[in-house]
This record gives structure tokens, C-alpha cells and sequence, in this order.
């Protein structure tokens, strides 16, 4: 039993080490908790996009326009890819529903049938849906952008030190 804890001990000091202090060195490097906080917020509201691989274009890009950590908010972005997955279909049928539009169906059978009869057709009514599907998340995405941040502004300037100017 004790040999179990030790090696469990040392498997987690090693993690600590080795994941966790890095990841936190990385999120703190020269941020203050408002670029912090804008940083996690990003990323997690980017994550969430329903359209897969746009995340990484899109936290790029807005991370260094805000000057954040572009490496921080790419991986909270890849964090957040469960999550994109599973409100896909959510958010694909929200903006389907916002809209005046016949819905696409989302099982299995019928995307096949779909692709089997005119391929180009259905690819061009999923490409709808999908653009639909971003207009709901946007719609989403300002509500949860501002709780995002407000609440993590204030958690992290509670646990972030004060930077001493010199």
C-alpha cells in the first residue's frame, strides 16, 4: 500500500510539474487579470463555434489583435472541443429555428440519403444550416462573453498579485 502512494505521489508531482506549473506560467505570462480573463473568454467562447477548425484561426487572430496570449487561448479553445462538439447540433438547430427555413434532418439515414441523391445539394443545405448555426452561436456568445468575463475578471484579480511598478 505504501509503495502504491508513492509511486502515486510521485506520478503527481511529476504531473505538476511537467503539465500544470507550465500551463499556469504560460496563462500568467505579463497579463494583467483583465487580459487574463479576455484571454479565457476567448478562447472558451471560440471553442464553442460550430464549425470545426475555425477555433484555432479565430483565437489567433483576435488574441494577437488584443495583444493576449495566443498560445493560452488556442488551448483553451482546444479545451473547449467536447463541448463544440456537443452543442453542434444545438446550435445548428437554434439558428434553424430562428429563421424561416426547412431544417436539415440530423440522422444518420437521412444525411445518406441525402448525399446519395444529390451530393452537391446536400452539401450545400449542411453549409446553410452551419452558417446558421454560427449566427446562433453568435447570439449566444454575447451573453456568455460578457458573464465569462466579468466573473473570471473578478476571481482572478483576487487570486493574481498586484504587479509591484518599479
Amino acid at each position: 500500500m505504501n509503495v502504491f502512494l508513492l509511486k502515486n505521489k510521485g506520478f503527481k508531482s511529476y504531473l505538476r510539474r511537467k503539465l500544470v506549473e507550465p500551463v499556469l506560467e504560460m496563462a500568467k505570462q505579463g497579463l494583467t487579470p483583465h487580459q487574463l480573463a479576455l484571454t479565457i473568454t476567448l478562447g472558451a467562447g471560440f471553442g464553442m463555434i460550430p464549425f470545426i477548425g475555425l477555433t484555432t484561426v479565430l483565437c489567433t487572430f483576435w488574441a494577437l489583435r488584443l495583444r493576449l496570449n495566443v498560445a493560452f487561448t488556442i488551448l483553451i479553445g482546444y479545451l473547449m472541443q467536447p463541448v463544440q462538439l456537443a452543442l453542434y447540433v444545438p446550435f445548428v438547430d437554434l439558428g434553424q429555428n430562428m429563421f424561416p427555413v426547412k431544417p436539415i434532418p440530423f440522422s444518420l439515414d437521412q444525411l445518406t440519403n441525402m448525399f446519395k441523391t444529390d451530393w452537391l445539394n446536400a452539401l450545400q443545405q449542411l453549409g446553410f444550416a452551419n452558417l446558421l448555426g454560427i449566427v446562433a452561436w453568435m447570439l449566444c456568445f454575447v451573453p456568455f462573453g460578457l458573464v465569462m468575463y466579468f466573473s473570471s475578471r473578478k476571481v482572478l484579480h483576487r487570486v493574481l498579485p498586484v504587479r509591484q511598478l518599479a
